[in-house]
């Protein structure tokens, strides 16, 4: 059965009719990126799409194809920087630099634009590519023509949850702990194989994980679906919540 919010997935008229019910266009971007030998690597933009193609089920509106480009670093490196062989990039991770990545977003946030649509909801699904998105739509106004842009992170709305999820982890939003590895368990269980944990130390694969404590591996061994199906359902509720008050602002606005 078609998703009648995935862009792809409608006809051109299927397209107008909705983006006339309602004028938002979501998209998700994320590297393919290591986090840890237990996930399938596409967890950045696997889990931003999700929380976007859920929340437009509950606002309406299109929700554009997973973007699978984002910059490494913190602050996000150059292309420069990345052939410099200075910093470490976790093959088999795949990262592009962040001018290209300036560029694909904002050419992506001009043509939304030019499509009619009132707003843009540009959601990072990895922290650099988060504060790129931040500072693009900082240097925008936050508006470009007629569209308001609304960007979002991978904790913008869980961060209050994450040290609840298990007491007995002891960094609960770490890069591929139990959260991370809960939602991408819920995306499809076999994304994840938990038994692989404990092997990331020896591995020869390089990975942001290595060197965590025992808690740390204990805490990711206790993920579930269940846990990543939680996150991803209040996530995409509180992101729709935020739409629908930016959608009605937006009519305001335009009502003489």
């Amino acid at each position: 059965m078609r998703d009648l919010h995935c862009w792809e997935q409608l006809r051109p008229e299927e397209f107008y009719a909705e983006q006339s019910r309602a004028p938002v266009a979501y998209w998700a971007c994320g590297p393919m990126e290591d986090h840890g030998l237990q996930n399938a690597m596409g967890v950045d933009p696997g889990k931003a799409y999700e929380i976007c193609r859920r929340a437009a089920r509950l606002t309406g509106g299109i929700v554009f194809p997973m973007v699978p480009f984002a910059p490494a670093g913190n602050p996000p490196l150059s292309r420069e920087a990345m052939r410099s062989g200075k910093h470490p990039l976790y093959p088999p991770s795949l990262f592009v630099s962040v001018e290209l990545c300036e560029q694909i977003y904002t050419e992506l946030f001009e043509n939304l634009a030019e499509l009619g649509f009132r707003l843009c909801v540009a959601f990072g699904g990895h922290g650099p590519a988060a504060l790129l998105l931040r500072r693009l739509a900082e240097r925008l106004g936050g508006q470009l023509g007629g569209m308001k842009i609304h960007t979002c992170g991978s904790t913008t709305y869980l961060a209050d949850l994450l040290p609840g999820l298990d007491p007995e982890d002891p960094s609960p939003g770490a890069h591929g702990g139990l959260w991370e590895t809960a939602m991408n368990a819920a995306l499809n269980p076999e994304f994840v194989d938990l038994t692989r944990v404990r092997h990331i130390d020896s591995s020869p694969i390089p990975s942001q994980l290595k060197g965590r404590e025992e808690r740390q591996w204990a805490a990711i061994e206790r993920a579930t679906p269940e846990i990543g199906e939680r996150l991803l359902d209040t996530a995409a509720r509180r992101l729709a919540s935020e739409v629908e008050a930016l959608l009605a602002g937006i009519e305001d606005a335009a009502t003489p």
